[in-house]
């Protein structure tokens, strides 16, 4: 029954997207976006690829080889609430040489918003969030691996994808889940806010002082401690994935 549950209700935020969004208001929302959207040349392969590795599997979803170099497609689980992303990887190209150098462009993430929301956002298509009030959902992320510097000819190549690691780590202000923070803190600290600072502590964030916190120190001690989490997840692969062209 929860697992019925679920998926009514992940069907419904993305089949629909017509709910209301987080922050300020959109326009009707048309069908979700295809992971394979945005990429003019045809795929690879034919059907995903997964790959397990501790207890995750993540998903090679397409293949192209275009101006900008050799583009890869993944979708990987996020575990909780925090900003996980791809953060060690490594190319080979059999008989050519391996490289660990790669452009990482997002493309799709549903998320943990807060205690009451999950979010799906989709910057190339709609930049409004669209957000639903639910008790769970499966959450993950879409980017795209591009490696430059990739001989033109692939035909008949082995090809070995591995992603290492994914890690929440290295996180800026920009990038922490600033949200899920406030919305757990306020829970004994009501009306408690938080913003990205210049200088200060090392990812830039502070209390605001208009939220009557700033000098709290049980709340700065809770805001830390989230912080001090949302930035300290690592997990090992290696996650492989083999195919030629």
């Amino acid at each position: 029954m929860k697992i019925t549950k679920k998926l009514f209700f992940t069907a419904v935020l993305l089949g629909v997207l017509i709910i209301s969004g987080c922050g300020k208001k959109a326009a009707e929302t048309p069908e979700p976006v295809n992971p394979s959207a945005n990429l003019a040349t045809t795929s690879w392969i034919t059907d995903p690829i997964r790959s397990t590795q501790s207890d995750l599997t993540i998903e090679l979803l397409h293949v192209t080889q275009s101006s900008d170099g050799l583009v890869f497609r993944v979708k990987f689980p996020l575990p909780d609430w925090r900003n996980w992303y791809i953060s060690k990887i490594k190319l080979t190209v059999v008989g050519e040489g391996e490289t660990v150098n790669a452009q990482t462009k997002f493309f799709e993430r549903l998320y943990r918003k807060d205690l009451e929301n999950y979010c799906l956002y989709q910057p190339s298509y709609n930049e409004e969030e669209r957000c639903l009030s639910v008790d769970e959902m499966d959450t993950y992320q879409i980017d795209s691996l591009i490696f430059s510097d990739i001989p033109e000819d692939l035909t008949g190549k082995q090809i070995v994808l591995e992603i290492l690691e994914l890690s929440t780590e290295n996180l800026n202000c920009e990038k922490l889940p600033l949200a899920y923070i406030e919305n757990v803190v306020s829970q004994d600290f009501p009306g408690l806010t938080l913003e990205c600072a210049s200088g200060g502590n090392a990812v830039g964030f502070k209390i605001s002082e208009a939220s009557g916190f700033a000098d709290n120190p049980e709340a700065i001690a809770a805001v830390e401690t989230l912080v001090t989490e949302s930035t300290s997840g690592r997990i090992s692969g290696p996650w492989i994935f083999e195919l030629s062209k």
